[in-house]
């Protein structure tokens, strides 16, 4: 047997040969820690696995395409067309206002194109605007005058210690005076 740390060629040398190699590039792969790049993130992304059914709906909607895909869910499950605005408000619950803007885009015009917007209104935009505001400031004052109690005007002394005309009181009928319509019925 041979001292150790000396090698004897029992194996074909082009074994010996990968070996080497095998040990060098090991050495330089897996010996030095290399520097990773970090890449900077926002948020961590999860994946919720749950989206992955179609008739999944139990989740907040981040961004306009969630919300999107959530509203298609909901139609999709059998909701009825007079329902539509209270879906969209619920699906619109937790979304940031840039994304709000979007979602709006889609509801008007769902085959649109949602990221194009911020277009300044029309004339005729401006002019049912106005109408709003008139039909909106009438309707406050009618609901404040409905609001407002108007005081009576308050009762003199004479008023209150008038006396009653005669005709007024009434006499409380007594067994002789019974009008000849009535039925009498006698209790047993």
């Amino acid at each position: 047997m041979s001292p150790p740390g000396t090698y004897t060629m029992t194996q074909p040398l082009c074994i010996v040969a990968f070996k080497l190699k095998m040990v060098f590039v090991c050495g330089c792969m897996c010996g030095a820690p290399k520097p990773r790049k970090k890449i900077a993130t926002i948020e961590k992304v999860k994946m919720d696995f749950r989206r992955a059914d179609p008739k999944y709906v139990n989740f907040v909607p981040k961004t306009c395409v969630d919300a999107i895909d959530l509203f298609n869910r909901h139609r999709n499950l059998g909701l009825t067309a007079d329902m539509f605005p209270e879906c969209f408000v619920h699906c619109a619950r937790a979304l940031p206002n840039e994304e709000l803007d979007k979602f709006h885009r889609f509801i008007v015009a769902p085959s649109g194109d949602v990221d194009k917007g911020g277009e300044k209104p029309t004339v005729i935009d401006q002019q049912l605007e106005e109408e709003r505001r008139e039909l909106e400031r009438e309707c406050t004052l009618r609901e404040f005058k409905a609001l407002c109690i108007e005081e009576e005007q308050p009762m003199s002394q004479d008023d209150e210690k008038s006396p009653m005309s005669e005709e007024s009181y009434t006499k409380p009928m007594s067994d002789d005076d019974e009008p000849k319509d009535y039925i009498r019925v006698s209790q047993r």
